[in-house]
């Protein structure tokens, strides 16, 4: 199965790319299930941000302070979340159930969502002050990175069975249903092809 984040792909097209960089990029996905949901991933396919090489990061903070610019100018909010599946950081390379390549990439919102305590009761909580820092604090195991209501964390599991759940779980359905929004937390169900078109005339006029 072709990786989606994997641009020599064609899975996105070129109006979706908002932004290049070095040795990232920013994009407008399918899947918005909230107007301005927006994606940074590396080029290369690594399974998690935990795999890039550190002086990617320098450049992932840059792209994450543009998205932040972004969001205040076309929606009015500081109120941001991010948050990263690194399902890939324990050395898993696709997906156990959709047999898809996990490709490293850090979701965008322009809301704020407490993940914090719904993380909380199932995997240990590790506060982090920076993206450079999630190599050392995931330690090679698969993880969820959030930052959300000026609260930076990083969340492991601490048994096989929970690192195995971490590696096929899915966040945004929950994001969805946590936001009023159930049904829009799967892309195929509800690709939000009108917002997307919303999102990229947004950002063109920004």
């Amino acid at each position: 199965m072709n990786c989606v984040y994997c641009l020599e792909n064609n899975m996105l097209h070129n109006r979706q790319i908002l932004l290049s960089g070095e040795n990232l990029y920013l994009c407008a996905p399918l899947g918005q299930f909230v107007e301005g949901y927006l994606i940074i991933a590396p080029y290369r396919c690594v399974g998690a941000l935990s795999k890039m090489p550190s002086d990617y990061f320098v450049e992932l903070e840059k792209f994450t302070a543009a998205v932040m610019d972004f969001y205040a100018k076309a929606y009015g909010t500081t109120q941001i979340t991010y948050y990263e599946q690194g399902r890939g950081g324990g050395g898993a390379s696709k997906d156990e159930v959709g047999g898809f390549p996990l490709h490293a990439h850090l979701c965008c919102l322009p809301r704020a969502v407490d993940l914090h305590a719904m993380l909380a009761r199932d995997y240990v909580k590790l506060n982090v002050s920076s993206l450079q820092q999630l190599a050392e604090i995931a330690q090679n195991e698969p993880y969820i990175y959030v930052e959300s209501m000026d609260e930076r964390s990083v969340y492991i599991a601490t048994t096989c069975e929970g690192r195995k759940e971490l590696e096929r779980k899915r966040l945004k359905p929950a994001i969805a249903d946590r936001l009023g929004l159930p049904g829009r937390g799967h892309w195929r169900v509800y690709p939000g092809d009108q917002e997307l078109e919303q999102l990229i005339e947004r950002w063109r006029n920004t």
